[in-house]
């Protein structure tokens, strides 16, 4: 876990400088063909300046569908408090904290976002039967679908 720590701590320190957006902007743009970005695939918001920063490179690349899954609820809720919605091309699902439990639907709607939920059970995710790839499923970058869930593994 050592490694781990050390490439999250660094990557932390990268978002925190000012070239960040800049360099994320252009590295975006050069390197993702699909047209999908997942924000995060470990860790997750740290502050309003991460999201804010999220939100800039989002508004600059309107040809790209970005996907911020968090449970950093109370830093989305800060952010619409003070800016209001978010780009069209920017999903927020805040993320349920526990398996089998709905995830913070009412939060959710009022603040104009996505949710995913965990179950032990079942998911309307596909990625299990697909080699855990999205295939052509979007349905996480989606604002249409309200809640996705994964099935827990």
């Amino acid at each position: 876990m050592p490694n781990v720590q050390r490439t999250l701590q660094a990557r932390l320190a990268l978002m925190e400088s000012p070239e960040w957006v800049p360099a994320m902007i252009a590295k975006i743009r050069e390197t993702e063909k699909s047209g999908f970005f997942r924000w995060f695939d470990s860790g997750d918001l740290q502050s309003l300046k991460t999201l804010k920063a999220i939100v800039r490179i989002a508004i600059a690349l309107p040809e790209i569908q970005f996907w911020l899954p968090t449970k950093e609820y109370g830093i989305v809720s800060e952010y619409v408090e003070l800016f209001g919605s978010f780009p069209s091309n920017l999903t927020v699902r805040l993320s349920a904290f526990m398996v089998d439990k709905a995830g913070p639907n009412n939060l959710a709607e009022n603040l104009g976002v996505t949710t995913s939920e965990v179950s032990s059970t079942s998911g309307t995710c596909p990625a299990p039967t697909q080699g855990n790839k999205c295939g052509d499923c979007r349905a996480c970058w989606s604002k249409d679908v309200q809640t996705v869930t994964y099935r827990m593994h």
